[in-house]
């Protein structure tokens, strides 16, 4: 059963792919039949009518032309409408005095001259179409000296190797006339179409026409369907192989403490210098190998298989056991990204006030920013906890603010004190006036909201000042200084502030 669990996606991809095959092979048979033969049946039809016309045609001239005795100029005029037209097998001429000859004897025809019902007659005129089961048989022209027969014989079918596998018929007067040979096995229809002479036509195909024209492109497309559910199998079960692997890996590294706390300052201008009023709290994961692996890699899966609650505990138990080594300024503060699904948790508030508490600390030192990488599932109980909070001085921030989910919304139910401002609003500055536009309207709801404003991503100068002349108070970004660890952002937090230009961004 355990195996089961574990390959269901797999299976369940390889099931669907053989199923599709399967069931997939009539449409597709049909589809291929029918695009094959199209253009075939066109033309082919065009032919054929084409030729019986010609057969009308023919013996209304060839009419004209004999003198009706049998004799042989009759017979040399007979045989040369039969070598003209592929269809005509025989000519033959029935006299009123009871003589009659053919093309192959002067003196008598070779066939009987057989009566039909008139429900197998097409009459047009002087002329008629015999017909026998829709099948054109004869045609016949009447005269007061005699008569003049032509026998068709049926086309041959195009399908070469396969007889008796198609059938075609035109309307002619109303009624669809056969014009190929047919079985008692079943058929179906695989062409309906008008030509351009306004002559309607059909064509239907069996089972062995449909195997002859495309049975080994089906059965390629069925080996090529289940071939891809195979692979997207294989691509499903090392994808969940990986993630397992890198999950399971991720759990160990919580349980060795080696998820890293990084800070990045946050500062606020002071006459020509910046002052370090702050920081963000950016988790590294330090692998085995000394390397630090960037939160992209296993933040969402911590996000995924509910690790991240776990990861937030144990950051802010690090960063509160840092910043007790150090006497911090004054209104100094450290901001640590939680997820909604922590606020959300009724144990969240007295479990972070206790361990403000026992490090000996002011609330105030501790700030939330808000992620926006997954919705709140319960804004109330979030609410509940976030007042509970701010009661006590913790500030609570909205990280990348018009990036995520309904932050406006947040805005208006949550305790929101500050907003962050993403770095895509920031890059384009003095670049791109449309995302200045945005910028700009984020600043203004800012000062109506009287909500604090953190930009984040500065990596310039002309950045920094124009975020600091359209009203931003604090700023974050590689041009002060790039996330690191704890001994050496002491410097800035010592020194409490950062000259232009001094080097010390990093």
């Amino acid at each position: 059963m355990d195996w089961l669990k574990k390959h269901l996606k797999a299976l369940i991809i390889l099931v669907v792919a053989v199923l599709v095959a399967y069931f997939s092979q009539v449409p597709v048979s049909d589809w291929l039949v029918k695009k094959k033969i199209r253009e075939d049946v066109a033309v082919l039809s065009q032919l054929y009518t084409g030729l019986y016309r010609q057969g009308f045609e023919q013996m209304r001239g060839l009419s004209e032309q004999l003198s009706f005795v049998c004799d042989d100029g009759d017979i040399e005029l007979m045989s040369q409408a039969k070598a003209r037209n592929i269809f005509v097998e025989y000519v033959d001429l029935h006299l009123k005095n009871g003589k009659s000859c053919s093309i192959y004897n002067n003196d008598h025809a070779g066939r009987p001259l057989m009566v039909f019902p008139d429900h197998d007659q097409l009459k047009f005129g002087n002329v008629s179409l015999i017909l026998s089961g829709n099948q054109f048989e004869e045609m016949r022209f009447s005269s007061q000296d005699g008569m003049l027969r032509f026998a068709f014989q049926q086309p041959r079918n195009f399908l070469t190797n396969c007889n008796s596998c198609l059938f075609m018929t035109v309307d002619v007067s109303g009624r669809d006339v056969q014009l190929y040979e047919r079985t008692e096995e079943p058929y179906k229809e695989a062409f309906n179409g008008t030509l351009d002479n306004g002559m309607g036509v059909k064509l239907y195909i069996n089972q062995r026409g449909v195997e002859f024209l495309v049975g080994d492109l089906v059965d390629l497309f069925s080996i090529l369907v289940v071939l891809f559910g195979v692979l997207l199998a294989v691509g499903v079960e090392l994808n969940t192989s990986d993630r397992k692997g890198l999950s399971g890996l991720l759990n160990e590294a919580i349980e060795s403490n080696a998820l890293v706390p990084f800070y990045q300052p946050i500062v606020m201008p002071e006459g020509n210098k910046y002052k370090v009023v702050g920081a963000e709290v950016l988790v590294r994961w330090l692998a085995d190998s000394g390397e630090f692996i960037p939160p992209d890699s296993f933040i969402p899966i911590a996000e995924q298989n509910g690790a991240i609650d776990k990861i937030t505990d144990q950051l802010i138990d690090n960063v509160l056991a840092d910043i007790t080594t150090v006497s911090l300024p004054k209104d100094f503060f450290v901001s640590i990204n939680v997820s909604p699904s922590y606020l959300e948790k009724w144990d969240t508030a007295e479990k972070l006030l206790n361990k403000i508490e026992c490090a000996g600390l002011d609330p105030h030192v501790l700030s939330l920013e808000i992620t926006e990488r997954t919705k709140f599932s319960d804004l109330k109980k979030a609410a509940i906890c976030i007042e509970a909070l701010t009661a006590k001085g913790i500030s609570i921030k909205l990280d990348d603010c018009g990036t995520g989910y309904g932050a406006f919304s947040y805005l208006h139910t949550l305790n929101i004190d500050t907003i962050k401002i993403d770095r895509m609003f920031v890059t384009g500055i003095g670049l791109t006036e449309f995302k200045n536009n945005i910028l700009g309207s984020i600043l203004a709801f800012a000062r109506e909201s009287n909500l604090h404003v953190v930009a984040e991503g500065i990596e310039t100068k002309a950045q920094a000042v124009h975020l600091i002349n359209n009203g931003v108070e604090m700023l974050q970004g590689s041009y002060f200084a790039d996330p690191i660890p704890f001994d050496a952002f002491k410097q800035f937090v010592l020194s409490q502030d950062i000259s232009e230009n001094s080097g010390l961004a990093i």
